[in-house]
């Protein structure tokens, strides 16, 4: 299998600041696993961070979509969670597909629940169709996934608006403990996933991913058990790690995880892609 490391140094829409900094760090311990080196650039000038954003999902899109015709497995690296938009709007969704998408944050805000007004905050909610309904239409190929067909995973420091929303939807909630569970049911309606992990789904006290980071997190034999169980049950059409912030990582113990992480992600797309 051929794996392209699809590095997108932005946060908000900026190159190479905040947890933008994050991807050539981890691009960098990760250039000598034979992956081919992918790097997306945001055309244009934005006035906002809100259109800047959206400018850079639509070049993920692009990317990814040149890729996945040419046989290549997309490996995202990214400094925010919405590349999710791109990632999968490059990716021919129209059969059965889900989403298993590991995070400290549910990122299910809308602009009418959102606290702090963080347009991340919002990519799981606009990856499930809801808020910003024309900025999502102008994405080609992004197609919303159904809420039943998305399982999250660590989620643990939400909003009070984001809290009502998320138990009000159809997402499947899931820890370490009752992810088989939740696995199992997704398996009843889809064969296909995009694997998402923000790396602040990992406790502080394995590395502090970003600043966004709170306790109560995955160790990372967890993570990696669930990256496994997750190649287990289904074709892994594409995957992300986002949200590295080297600036709150005084130890650098984010990239050898990183490294880790990368690792189950391949073997478990690989597995599946022979038996697919």
């Amino acid at each position: 299998m051929k794996v392209a490391l699809v590095q997108v140094p932005y946060h908000l829409g900026r190159e190479n600041v905040g947890m933008g900094k994050g991807v050539a760090v981890l691009a960098e311990m990760l250039a000598d696993e034979g992956v081919e080196p992918v790097r997306v650039e945001r055309s244009g000038e934005a006035l906002n961070e809100i259109a800047a954003s959206m400018s850079v999902i639509h070049a993920v899109a692009d990317r990814v979509r040149e890729l996945v015709a040419r046989g290549a497995f997309p490996l995202v690296l990214a400094g925010n969670c919405n590349s999710s938009l791109g990632t999968v709007a490059g990716l021919d969704t129209s059969g059965d597909f889900g989403v298993v998408w590991f995070d400290a944050h549910a990122d299910f805000n809308t602009p009418d629940t959102t606290e702090g007004a963080f347009f991340d905050g919002m990519a799981l909610a606009m990856l499930t169709g809801s808020g910003w309904r024309a900025l999502r239409q102008s994405v080609t190929g992004l197609r919303p996934v159904p809420e039943e067909s998305v399982v999250l995973v660590g989620a643990r420091d939400l909003d009070a608006g984001e809290r009502a929303r998320l138990e009000g939807s159809s997402v499947a909630l899931a820890d370490p403990s009752s992810l088989e569970r939740a696995l199992a049911a997704l398996s009843e309606r889809v064969d296909h996933v995009y694997l998402h992990v923000d790396l602040d789904v990992l406790d502080p006290s394995v590395a502090r991913a970003n600043p966004y980071a709170v306790e109560g997190g995955l160790s990372l034999g967890e993570l990696e058990g669930a990256i496994q169980a997750v190649g287990q049950r289904f074709a892994i059409r594409a995957a992300a790690l986002t949200a590295y912030d080297p600036d709150c990582d005084p130890n650098a113990a984010i990239p050898p995880a990183a490294r880790s992480i990368f690792k189950y992600i391949v073997e478990a797309a690989g597995r599946t892609e022979v038996s697919a």
